[in-house]
């Protein structure tokens, strides 16, 4: 598989040691880790998630529109385009992606590479606003300023549940998106 195909944690901070620490140990399977300067960053494939360090913000303007898990380690600049999950360290990061690498909520889970595994076993392509809003369950994804491509992204989201008749729905409340379970909808967050 093409690894720009692959789920993808973008580390972005000066040195690479964050990124080889998390390649090594995150499930190559679930997630492909690359690296970036933050002066670099900009030009990287949109992830599923984004971890940073540092003080600068540098060229992460370019994900403003998107909807992307952001983790950060210390204190976050203040320009981010979303505000991130605050992070002590490299390993209380690794261990939030872990977790979100693992969430299953109403029998969805993710897919190895890329995409969802639905509950009857069938694989959902193309779903990568779902895809970060499963992995950011529940917490959801922090929205700064919801933009006209970050609304699209949420109704395309909302659209393939409904489509697919699963039991959940894109809430946008409180400057946060999330998924969140249909009364009677019987699933389990893990």
């Amino acid at each position: 598989m093409r690894q720009a195909a692959l789920r993808t944690l973008l580390v972005v901070s000066e040195r690479p040691h964050p990124w080889a620490f998390l390649r090594d140990r995150l499930d190559a399977d679930l997630v492909t880790v690359s690296w970036a300067r933050p002066a670099d960053a900009g030009r990287a494939r949109a992830p599923w998630m984004l971890a940073g360090a540092g003080a600068q913000a540098g060229a992460l303007a370019a994900f403003r529109d998107r909807l992307l898990c952001w983790r950060w380690v210390g204190a976050a600049p203040a320009d981010l385009p979303a505000p991130p999950l605050p992070c002590a360290d490299w390993h209380e990061l690794a261990a939030a992606v872990e977790r979100a690498l693992a969430v299953r909520l109403a029998g969805i889970s993710l897919a190895p590479g890329r995409g969802l595994v639905l509950p009857d076993g069938t694989y959902l392509a193309g779903a990568a606003g779902l895809e970060a809003l499963l992995g950011a369950h529940p917490e959801g994804l922090p929205v700064a300023r919801p933009t006209a491509r970050l609304r699209a992204a949420a109704a395309h989201a909302g659209e393939l549940l409904r489509r697919r008749g699963l039991p959940l729905r894109v809430d946008w409340a409180g400057g946060r998106l999330t998924l969140a379970e249909e009364a009677g909808g019987g699933g389990r967050a893990a």
